[in-house]
């Protein structure tokens, strides 16, 4: 196989003609680590490798397959398949766990985590680590730790974040399709600028990797073909949902009668950029021929959910994950260790009484209700992915200016400092001004997807997200596949 032939495949594809014997799984590495000598200088997109353990794992499943035929193998639906993980959470054996932090620059895990132990058990031939924000943070890739990771359609752009050395490494062919987690949008947001298919699942919907961020953040997968996505997560899904139809066997049926609702509206009085508009009344009218109808609305959620109730959780979260790195260095971490905006929010979150951060999580239940009450009368809620286009690189980075403020901060008595009025809420709100639409899946436990439906002029991919009830996720990959079908994803090609 040539690695022409093999950008060509998805996933599903190759796991078939290795299943067949056409090809070995070491033939695919190979591909993919061609591929990846080509584009990842230009991309940085993957930060870590492991060929070595990566052809022993391929050399052993092509002698199982030889040995045993596949009538004396497990089921495999990966079987072969290369595929590098997100250096965020996700333990393999051998490899680093650097999570974008500069601290854990020399921590090497002893063990695979139970999530990378099951993506073994599907098959897939894990060979490295993709580029991430540093501790997940960012809806861009552009860590201290690695460098900026770039857009694989145009260099000067961001993939997104926080996974997006997923994005880039799936949208230049280096794989079909790589890990990714979500806590905030980290799958969708990648997939939105790469023009890809990300799904957020709903909480509980697998097992597996739902255990970061008091299980607001999954584990999940970033991949250019609906079938790719659903056979993932089918494969991934917990015992509560064996009852249901699997997601491959129901992708052949078309939704019909959906009750489809829209908004483009920011909801911080933003203005959302006009591409994102169109991208989501493009998106409006391509699901029209599934609908019962399609109505705009106004956005279900108010202000207060990001600064109020998102950020202290995460801040509380934070400060836990920078508690383990001041366990793991045997001290206080410091300016060496963490980047500011991280060391900043973590100070943040260590003053956060338990009572709030309880606070808060209850109020998210009184959003979900909010959002329960809009899927009463909507199937399907479109929003952009992004309230801008994928951003140019660097556009999120602190000033020096607030970057000597937080120095200033983390040095003097914090309980003074962040007393600022503004200081900490004005940092965030960059952040949020870019992905308002993302969070509220994440609260409410609701599934929610990328759908690669536009494309800029300037040439770079728009994706539009399409949320569900929670346990919808079925009727948005059925939605996904339906307009897959139809050819409704852009017509843009990667420059690398």
């Amino acid at each position: 196989m040539t690695v022409e032939e093999y950008r060509t495949l998805d996933a599903t594809g190759l796991a078939a003609l290795w299943r067949s014997g056409e090809v070995s799984a070491v033939e695919l590495l190979d591909c993919a680590i061609d591929r990846l000598e080509q584009a990842n200088p230009g991309l940085n997109a993957v930060v870590y490798t492991d060929y070595e353990a990566a052809r022993a794992a391929a050399s052993e499943l092509d002698q199982q397959r030889a040995a045993a035929g596949l009538d004396g193998m497990r089921p495999m639906p990966f079987a072969g398949v290369p595929f590098p993980v997100k250096d965020l959470g996700v333990e393999i054996a051998g490899m680093p766990l650097r999570a974008g932090c500069r601290g854990w620059s020399g921590y090497v895990s002893r063990s695979d985590s139970r999530f990378a132990r099951r993506l073994r058990e599907l098959g897939f031939v894990i060979f490295g680590k993709t580029n991430t924000a540093e501790l997940g943070l960012y809806p861009v890739t552009e860590s201290k730790a690695y460098g900026p990771c770039r857009n694989p359609y145009n260099l000067k752009y961001s993939p997104g974040g926080s996974g997006g050395g997923s994005g880039a490494a799936v949208a230049s062919g280096i794989v079909p399709i790589a890990g990714s987690s979500d806590g905030g949008g980290s799958t969708r947001t990648p997939a939105s600028c790469c023009g890809l298919i990300g799904l957020k699942p709903s909480y509980g919907a697998v097992a597996e990797g739902q255990e970061r961020w008091a299980g607001i953040s999954s584990e999940g997968c970033v991949s250019r073909t609906v079938r790719d996505s659903a056979l993932f997560y089918d494969a991934l899904h917990s015992a509560c949902r064996d009852e249901r139809p699997g997601y491959m066997q129901a992708l052949e049926q078309r939704p019909r009668g959906l009750r489809v609702a829209f908004s483009t509206v920011h909801p911080l009085g933003f203005e959302v950029d006009p591409v994102c508009k169109e991208a989501v009344t493009r998106a409006a009218a391509l699901i029209e021929p599934f609908c019962a109808g399609v109505e705009e609305i106004p956005i279900p959620y108010g202000p207060d959910l990001y600064s109020r109730l998102y950020l202290p959780v995460v801040a509380a979260e934070v400060a836990a994950d920078i508690g383990a790195l001041a366990g793991y260095l045997k001290r206080r971490p410091g300016p060496r260790d963490l980047e500011p905006d991280t060391r900043l929010l973590g100070e943040v979150g260590r003053r956060i009484s338990a009572m709030r951060y309880v606070e808060a999580r209850r109020e998210w239940r009184r959003v979900a209700l909010e959002i329960e009450a809009v899927h009463a009368g909507f199937d399907i809620l479109l929003t952009p992915v992004l309230s801008t286009p994928p951003p140019p690189i660097g556009s999120l980075s602190t000033s020096l200016r607030d970057q000597m403020s937080i120095e200033s901060l983390t040095r003097t008595p914090m309980s003074r400092g962040l007393a600022r009025p503004g200081f900490v809420e004005r940092l965030a709100l960059r952040v949020f001004a870019l992905m308002p639409f993302t969070p509220p899946a994440n609260m409410t436990g609701c599934p929610a997807i990328s759908l690669p439906v536009y494309g800029s002029a300037a040439g770079l991919p728009v994706g539009v997200q399409a949320g569900a009830a929670r346990g919808n996720d079925l009727l948005l990959l059925q939605l996904a596949a339906a307009l897959e079908a139809e050819g409704a994803w852009h017509a843009l090609e990667p420059v690398i």
